[in-house]
């Protein structure tokens, strides 16, 4: 597609989003994957600045909803909440929600693997769309339009937190408090082959913090730092 109808297609879903953009390249570059910039040759990685600031400029509005809505919450448990808002999981979803899917500018082989519905790509070009905004209209009018479109289920999703992922989730809240990362080993294996039990624990620095059980690596991995959730925040699983 050429650049005019690019720019015509994504103006108009701006304005479908309440966005009446200052500055239409910056929202053009928030959409442009590194794959997209590489293919037609322009020396830019794409989003990846845009997506590092959006990062932040997200944690922070974040941050300032919880602590102005939940002030009574214990530390622990507002950086809970802050990582499973800003998870990958929950971006991406908030970016099909907008139908940043079907803006985001990618190369053929992106296309042909089906990079529109990945995860990692959803949630980057999500965040690169946050700095956008911030670029083009500031702190103010990104808060009010993330709240108005989002409220609901950020509220939805701070009372009711379900999660599947207990991994990602405990890697997220204690990289966001500790900048650390968490590991994980298989202790033991026990039983005949078709019915093994699989022991493991997840570990910061070498000291546990969870264990678990279960009918393979994964899943006794998985185990481990749900138990872990449950040790270090109190967090009814």
């Amino acid at each position: 597609m050429e650049e005019g109808l690019l720019r015509k297609k994504l103006k108009s879903w701006l304005i479908s989003l309440g966005i009446d953009p200052l500055d239409l390249k910056i929202y053009l570059d928030s959409m442009t994957h590194r794959s997209f910039a590489k293919e037609i040759n322009v020396l830019s990685r794409g989003n990846e600045q845009l997506e590092f600031l959006g990062d932040s400029v997200l944690s922070f509005i974040i941050t300032g909803y919880l602590y102005n809505k939940y002030s009574y919450f214990s530390e622990g448990k507002l950086a809970k909440l802050r990582a499973l808002l800003v998870s990958r999981k929950t971006l991406a979803f908030l970016a099909k929600k907008i139908k940043i899917d079907e803006q985001v500018l990618l190369s053929e082989n992106e296309e042909l693997s089906e990079g529109r519905n990945k995860e990692s790509i959803l949630a980057d070009t999500f965040e690169a769309f946050i700095g956008a905004i911030y670029i083009d209209k500031g702190i103010n009018f990104l808060n009010q339009w993330f709240f108005k479109n989002f409220n609901e289920f950020i509220d939805e999703k701070t009372k009711n937190p379900k999660i599947t992922d207990y991994k990602t989730y405990l890697q997220e809240i204690i990289q966001a408090e500790y900048l650390k990362l968490v590991k994980y080993s298989l202790e033991k294996s026990e039983g005949p082959d078709h019915n093994k039990v699989f022991y493991s624990v997840a570990k910061i620095d070498n000291k546990i913090i969870g264990r678990g059980i279960g009918k393979n690596k994964k899943e006794s991995e998985q185990e481990a730092a749900k138990n872990a959730l449950k040790e270090m925040y109190n967090l009814i699983l």
